[in-house]
């Protein structure tokens, strides 16, 4: 017999950056190049996000947070792949405007659909795809390795030939009213300024009576929490690089655990170690600290996610060494990858610092040296994909 299951299946990756957070960032021309927010930017489709913070801090800086968060709809809709390329929605939605979308499935095994940027992504099964007579490219999905089973087609809508009328198009649009005639539901958001959603009656994507979703948060309190010295300069052992593997290992799995509000990290834990034999990171530094984890659920895109984190470094921000002046965001991707998808990240941004910046003079010891903040970043590669 003859082994032929991708080997790459079974490896998920989690990709680690650590650095300095910038003193400042532009929130029109936020950098796209470096993490965390590359990481941000890489995530265009999310259906969670996590924000935990000390209590203290959530009481003195939440409602000034919230005050400059916008609020973000999405929408909910059913209807066929044929209605993208019909009339107002076609040309304000995307020949001009700005939204994405995602329909209903799971990635390797149904027929997925999304848009972004005016790029429509097709993932059809082999017999579809033949019977579309789409130009796409054979992708990975789990199956035999040598079998080609899933396709995936790209097509750019936003190009002066993609009108109706030209040649390429209505092979697209007889392929969308023919073959891929399914009504499907979809996830829908304008990310438009303004947004159509309710700021237009007449908007075009009220003919398919979208259900109409205003993100929400939910906050709970966790209580007497053990946290670890997240102010103290030696956390991160820069010098010796398999330590700081297994520190930023300790930290990613407290944040999880936080996450989900286990016993493990609390002052009173007292479970059997023959059960459980967990410790937080630098216990005996540990101090014990109230908790809130604030969260939303729905089509979360990555402009709002860069909105929030930018407006909670500048809320929690101040340059006061205080080990209270730290926080940790948790963002779930929708899976649109059956294999290697990215599946999310987390970021926790440690307090400030001081320590000079590459490239001072050293020799002015009466100079104070310029406040810092670093950060640790996961982004996670490979696991289980998410669908709605």
């Amino acid at each position: 017999m003859f082994d032929f299951e991708d080997p790459l299946m079974d490896k998920e990756k989690c990709l680690i950056s650590i650095g300095n957070l910038p003193v400042f960032v532009d929130p029109a021309q936020p950098p796209q190049k470096r993490a965390p927010f590359s990481a941000i930017l890489g995530h265009a489709f999310n259906h969670k996000v996590e924000l935990i913070i000390p209590r203290h801090v959530h009481e003195a800086a939440w409602i000034s947070i919230l005050g400059e968060i916008k609020p973000h709809q999405y929408a909910r809709a059913i209807f066929p792949l044929s209605g993208l390329l019909e009339g107002e929605f076609f040309t304000k939605y995307i020949k001009i405007g700005n939204v994405l979308m995602i329909s209903e499935g799971r990635s390797g095994i149904d027929n997925v659909y999304t848009l972004k940027d005016g790029v429509l992504t097709l993932e059809l099964d082999k017999s579809t795809y033949e019977r579309a007579g789409l130009v796409g490219k054979a992708i990975r999905s789990g199956d035999r390795k040598h079998i080609k089973s899933r396709y995936m087609v790209e097509i750019n809508l936003r190009p002066s030939s993609m009108l109706h009328g030209k040649k390429g198009f209505e092979r697209i649009s007889w392929a969308f009213k023919n073959v891929l005639n399914n009504s499907v539901t979809w996830l829908f958001t304008d990310l438009s300024e303004p947004p159509s959603l309710t700021d237009e009656a007449d908007a075009p994507i009220k003919k398919y009576h979208p259900q109409i979703i205003t993100l929400s948060p939910a906050e709970i309190m966790m209580e007497k929490v053990l946290v670890p010295p997240f102010g103290s300069e030696s956390l991160l052992p820069t010098e010796d690089r398999d330590a700081l593997c297994g520190t930023c290992d300790e930290l990613q799995e407290w944040l999880g655990l936080a996450s989900l509000g286990s016993d493990r990290i609390l002052a009173s834990d007292s479970i059997d170690p023959y059960l459980s034999r967990y410790q937080v990171p630098q216990k005996d530094k540990c101090k014990t600290t109230d908790l809130v984890k604030i969260t939303w659920r729905g089509l979360i895109p990555s402009s709002w996610v860069m909105m929030l984190l930018l407006s909670v470094l500048r809320k929690c921000g101040s340059k006061s060494t205080s080990a209270g002046h730290w926080f940790g965001l948790l963002v779930s991707a929708m899976g649109k990858d059956a294999v290697d998808g990215k599946d999310g990240y987390s970021v926790m941004a440690l307090p400030f610092t001081s320590a000079k910046r590459e490239g001072e003079n050293v020799d002015y010891k009466d100079e104070e040296p310029s406040p810092r903040r670093k950060y640790i970043c996961w982004e996670y590669v490979g696991g289980n994909v998410a669908s709605f």
